[in-house]
């Protein structure tokens, strides 16, 4: 944002960032890119996603509330009175 102040003919930037401060950051960012790392193996032929699904997997699994199985509710003894 460029700010023209009457008093001054240079141009005030409020932020302190002028032209030449963001092109040198934008050209350092740039190399720092460049040089970066690419893309590994694993990303190309889609193990790392086939991995990432599978422990979102175990992990829904793994969330969902364990119930046991409920048994009959009779009488063993169903000619007989109960005291």
């Amino acid at each position: 944002m460029e700010v023209l102040v009457e008093a001054q003919e240079e141009p005030f930037y409020p932020d302190g960032l002028t032209e030449e401060h963001i092109e040198a950051l934008l050209s350092e960012a740039r190399a720092v890119w460049a040089t970066s790392a690419g893309a590994t193996s694993a990303l190309l032929d889609g193990s790392a996603a086939e991995r990432r699904r599978r422990r979102m997997s175990r992990r829904a699994i793994s969330a969902v509330v364990r119930s046991l199985p409920t048994a009959e509710c009779s009488s063993r003894h169903q000619d007989s009175e109960v005291a």
